[in-house]
């Protein structure tokens, strides 16, 4: 009878257990599926540089006479404080216009060291805005 008592109280145990299959883990069907939660607003364009620039050169057509404003300009800051540092930045509506940019760039460049400002001081880059219709350079100081 000792031997008994184990299987039996076993055996008493297991009549209030049911087996696990598919029905166990389906839901309920009161449960309903919830709508994927909407996707945030994509954020506002940041501008390129939040800097005022001290001249904007566009090129809506040719190539535009900016020799002297630019000698102003640079003669302005250079009066200012003599260690001026010269962001020269080509701005494009997209990458395709990378090249032309740098180049204009390049030839804004050249025009401030005209003005005996030291190729060290004048610093370039290139960027695209797709808000802009053509191409501009921004010359910065800092």
């Amino acid at each position: 009878m000792t031997r008994i008592a184990p299987v039996l109280l076993a055996m008493l145990a297991a009549t209030g257990c049911s087996l696990i299959d598919q029905k166990t883990f389906a839901p309920s069907p009161s449960a309903k599926a919830q709508p994927a939660p909407a996707a945030p607003p994509p954020p506002a364009p940041v501008p390129a540089d939040a800097r005022r620039p001290l001249v904007t050169i566009e090129y809506t057509g040719a190539d535009p006479d900016f020799a002297e404003l630019l000698h102003y300009a640079v003669r302005a800051a250079e009066n200012r404080n003599g260690d001026v540092q010269y962001d020269v930045i080509a701005v494009v509506p997209d990458d395709a216009g990378a090249m032309q940019g740098s180049e204009r760039a390049v030839r804004v460049m050249t025009a401030i060291m005209r003005d005996r400002v030291a190729a060290s001081r004048i610093h370039l880059a290139v960027r695209t805005d797709p808000l802009l219709a053509t191409g501009q350079v921004r010359v910065y100081v800092r």
